[in-house]
């Protein structure tokens, strides 16, 4: 059984409006980023910050993984803060 979590909007100057979605099964985590998707498996060692994350309603760190995962660190870092600050503005 699936568990839905979240549904954030993340506005990238440079790329289309994608949307996160989060769920919880039995066997991990998946999350779904735009028309991909990720699993994260209870061995994996980012289950445990995803379970903490999503206890804490906070999806900075799916952001950060799926970045990870796709090799976009420093780039995807800097675009995601600038984000963050024009939500501290507003």
């Amino acid at each position: 059984m699936y568990k839905f979590f979240n549904d954030v909007h993340l506005d990238m100057e440079d790329r289309p409006h994608q949307r996160l979605a989060v769920f919880q099964s039995d066997s991990g985590v998946t999350l779904s980023f735009g028309e991909k998707t990720y699993f994260v498996s209870l061995e994996d060692p980012f289950y445990n910050i995803a379970l903490k994350s999503i206890k804490q309603n906070d999806y900075v760190p799916f952001y950060v993984e799926i970045a990870k995962r796709e090799g976009l660190g420093p780039e995807f870092r800097d675009a995601l803060l600038k984000e963050i600050n024009k939500l501290k503005d507003n």
